[in-house]
């Protein structure tokens, strides 16, 4: 085992521009799929953060020369 460990290092330090890319690479998936996660775990796989999620109500303002639907935020 020590001796596969002591040849990976030597195959890592013969090849720098390799070795960078596959931690760049590696960094970049696991970070994306981390950060992919921690959204729809907060969006979708959550509940609301209220006592009865059912009765929140979406508000809209209607603007009579146009046809856009403004949503409106109150506290």
């Amino acid at each position: 085992m020590i001796t596969d460990f002591r040849f990976a290092l030597r195959q890592m330090r013969k090849t720098p521009g390799f070795t960078a890319l596959a931690v760049l690479t590696l960094a970049l998936g696991i970070g994306l799929n981390t950060a992919i996660f921690s959204l729809i775990n907060d969006l979708f796989l959550r509940g609301l953060p209220f006592q009865q999620p059912a009765r929140v109500l979406h508000v809209y303002s209607h603007a009579k020369d146009q046809t856009v639907d403004f949503p409106l935020s109150a506290p």
